[in-house]
């Protein structure tokens, strides 16, 4: 049995090469950005120093909530066990989407009920969702520019084009969106969905204004154009008032709500979700073939966010991250005013730089590899190829003492690349 066993994988090895390989891959793996990408080539050495990472939007270690997810596990396992332990359907738990629906009835006002929601795995999941709901093969898909990378490949894996709209200090602008529109359309192109991060944007920071948002809607509703809209940094805030969303200012019509417990509590309990009105999440649920999301962890999240916990670690965590934004801007300013300008979010993960004229983007990595910090270039968020001349430095994830020391050591390296 051994020796038949060996035999018949030796032959499936001679009748299957590379070349084999490549022909049966699909249009969506030989066109698509791919689901991991690296800012930059690979080190193929060691780095001499090692390095401070500014580069994922990861939540800081200490701020994860540890032991009250012990704990409430525990009590869901023992209290519901065999239900959390099965196939949970693909619309997600009806407790934990009725606490989102009172969440956003308290927060917007907004008459939502508990089947308005799908729970999904992440926002990455949500939007994956809502492109294979709305895009067919050769259509226009509209992203931010720059824009998160992971969002652009969920969208060009339906095999639609994508195009970039501008984003100002002021988040997507609507004047470019309005043209960019009319222009595809002219084209005899059918431009059907539009992605944005409307608060604290990854990767710029930015926040788009009120009067924005409110003629984005206009502009999407003319043009019968869906918005996707990612919020997975919004409950991240450290100052100011947090806007209505944009599925709040169109009431629903038009607009898919993505919000996700990554950022707030744990990326490793991808559990995000939905908000559509009644039609949309039908559609949405007609394209779910995954059996849903995690019952375990679901309940385990609503148990956390039903007994008060999940307002209080907020609180705990905007209190952290500020203190690394405010340690870095004051860093940056010290360190770094001569050679780039950068955004000052309100909240979120990240700020943005942008290099001055006479800094060099490519010695500029190369100084700072030598010198021990990681950042992402501002490439990697632009679908069109540019972007070399802006930064993406992240404070989620680092120690909070660790910051000034990183951003000496880029200062250093931005003082080299800006050497004739």
């Amino acid at each position: 049995m051994a020796y038949h066993a060996m035999t018949m994988a030796h032959i499936q090895l001679e009748h299957w090469d590379e070349q084999q390989l490549k022909e049966s891959l699909s249009h969506r793996v030989k066109g698509g950005f791919g689901a991991f990408w690296v800012a930059g080539s690979r080190p193929t050495e060691p780095p001499p120093v090692q390095p401070i990472a500014l580069t994922g939007g990861i939540p800081d270690p200490d701020t994860l909530p540890t032991e009250q997810l012990i704990e409430c596990s525990n009590t869901v396992l023992r209290r519901e066990g065999p239900a959390a332990l099965r196939y949970g359907g693909h619309q997600g738990h009806p407790g934990l989407r009725e606490w989102l629906a009172e969440e956003t009835r308290r927060r917007e006002g907004l008459d939502v009920q508990a089947d308005n929601f799908t729970i999904t795995n992440g926002i990455s999941g949500a939007l994956i969702n809502v492109s294979e709901t709305f895009l067919n093969e050769g259509e226009v898909g509209l992203v931010e520019l720059p824009t998160f990378p992971g969002g652009s490949g969920a969208i060009q894996n339906c095999l639609c084009d994508i195009v970039g709209v501008t984003v100002d200090e002021e988040g997507l602008v609507p004047e470019a969106l309005e043209e960019t529109i009319e222009q595809q359309e002219s084209e005899g192109r059918n431009v059907k969905l539009l992605y944005t991060v409307p608060n604290f944007q990854n990767p710029t920071g930015t926040t788009l204004t009120v009067e924005r948002r409110e003629r984005v809607v206009e502009i999407c509703h003319a043009h019968n154009v869906v918005i996707a809209e990612d919020d997975a940094y919004g409950d991240v805030r450290f100052e100011g008032e947090k806007p209505p969303s944009l599925f709040a200012i169109a009431r629903g019509k038009g607009v898919v709500f993505m919000g996700s417990f990554s950022k707030t509590m744990a990326t490793g309990l991808r559990i995000g979700w939905t908000l559509s009105e009644q039609q949309v999440t039908d559609s949405l649920l007609q394209t779910r073939f995954d059996l849903g999301a995690s019952p375990w962890v679901q309940r385990t999240i609503l148990e956390f966010a039903s007994n008060g916990m999940f307002e209080k670690h907020l609180d705990k965590v905007n209190e952290v991250y500020r203190k690394k934004r405010d340690v870095m801007l004051s860093a940056l300013e010290e360190r770094c005013s001569r050679y780039a300008k950068w955004t000052r979010p309100e909240g979120g993960y990240f700020l943005w730089l942008t290099l001055a004229e006479g800094v060099d983007p490519e010695k500029l990595a190369k100084a700072a590899y030598n010198l021990g910090v990681a950042y992402v270039g501002g490439y990697a968020f632009h679908i069109d190829g540019t972007g070399q001349n802006t930064v993406r430095l992240a404070y989620s994830f680092a120690n909070e003492d660790e910051i000034p020391e990183a951003i000496m050591r880029l200062g250093r390296a931005l003082e080299e690349a800006s050497q004739a």
